[in-house]
């Protein structure tokens, strides 16, 4: 029986570069992706032969890596464990595999300062406003692999997000970026993102509406087609708003997801998303946060949580 792992994360940027890291080091065989909700709730197996990466802290597996504050708020009476590695002030989880195996005397060679730089950006936020309009090279890459971008709405791709991720794992290592996106089943999604770009944005004007300082999205309201768009551009077209509050179906619509984050192009708020998220047994951290609410008690709580915003 082999004695190497399996990497459960989250199928995006961050967890292709946490894959990318735990490869090099030669430590995992195989790679599962998951949301983190179902996680939280108990639904995934896990075993003391799992490596997780930006994944809320599950004390059965042989190690956990994060970056999540709420997480550290969650689990107060674990953060001594020797098998959660978290870092409130890491931009990205991959940051914080990577210093930990650095420390661990794995030279990491083939894992580029760029990619490191690009994951940071991309989990922290990090964009301008001309990145959000105009993605290029790395920023867009991240929109790509970012499940609220939306392309996995769109079934007609060759290969699955599952198998495009598995060669990029490989691919991403000694290839440059300008050869990642010319990749046939990369440039079908880069071909996608730009030809919805526009009714994107003309579909997040008609169903959005500022509320104070926050800039609601009711996603649900978009009808049976979403087009494809990164998660910032409600912030370049709304650059008054601090907050945005997106709320959109959850899993089968058992439930609706409240997705809330601060402005990237007004930051101005101070007010801690994570905290509140976790209030409505959700995560997050200081900017970004997410919370599954009852689709029956949607309609007073969603006034609930932007009243709250408004006011802190």
């Amino acid at each position: 029986m082999s004695d190497k792992m399996r990497l459960v994360t989250r199928s995006d940027f961050d967890g292709l570069v946490c894959a990318m890291i735990l490869k090099e080091c030669n430590l995992i065989e195989d790679i599962k992706f998951v949301h983190p909700k179902d996680v939280q709730d108990g639904k995934i197996e896990l075993s003391n032969t799992d490596i997780t990466t930006n994944l809320p802290y599950d004390q059965r597996v042989f190690m956990c890596f994060d970056h999540h504050e709420s997480e550290l708020t969650r689990n107060k009476e674990m953060k001594d464990r020797n098998n959660w590695h978290i870092d409130g002030h890491a931009k990205s989880a991959a940051r914080v595999v990577y210093d930990y195996y650095k420390k661990e005397g794995y030279a990491l060679e083939h894992i580029s300062d760029e990619i490191m730089t690009a994951v940071d950006k991309g989990d922290s936020a990090d964009f301008t406003e001309d990145e959000i309009l105009n993605p290029k090279d790395w920023v867009l890459m991240n929109f790509l692999m970012d499940a609220r971008t939306g392309l996995g709405r769109f079934h007609d791709f060759r290969i699955s997000n599952y198998d495009l991720m598995m060669e990029l794992i490989d691919y991403c290592v000694n290839h440059s970026i300008k050869e990642v996106l010319e990749l046939p089943d990369v440039k079908e999604r880069v071909d996608l993102y730009m030809e919805q770009s526009e009714r994107f944005k003309a579909q997040l004007k008609e169903i959005s509406h500022m509320d104070g300082k926050v800039i609601v999205v009711d996603q649900k309201a978009a009808g049976d087609t979403i087009y494809a768009g990164n998660r910032f551009m409600i912030y370049a077209l709304y650059p008054e708003a601090e907050i945005s509050v997106h709320v959109a179906w959850g899993f089968k619509k058992q439930n609706t997801a409240v997705m809330i984050g601060k402005s990237i192009i007004n930051r101005s708020s101070k007010f801690n998303i994570g905290e509140l998220c976790l209030e409505y047994g959700g995560g997050g951290h200081a900017n970004a946060g997410t919370c599954q609410i009852d689709n029956d008690k949607i309609d007073s709580v969603l006034p609930e949580i932007i009243s709250r915003i408004n006011a802190g």
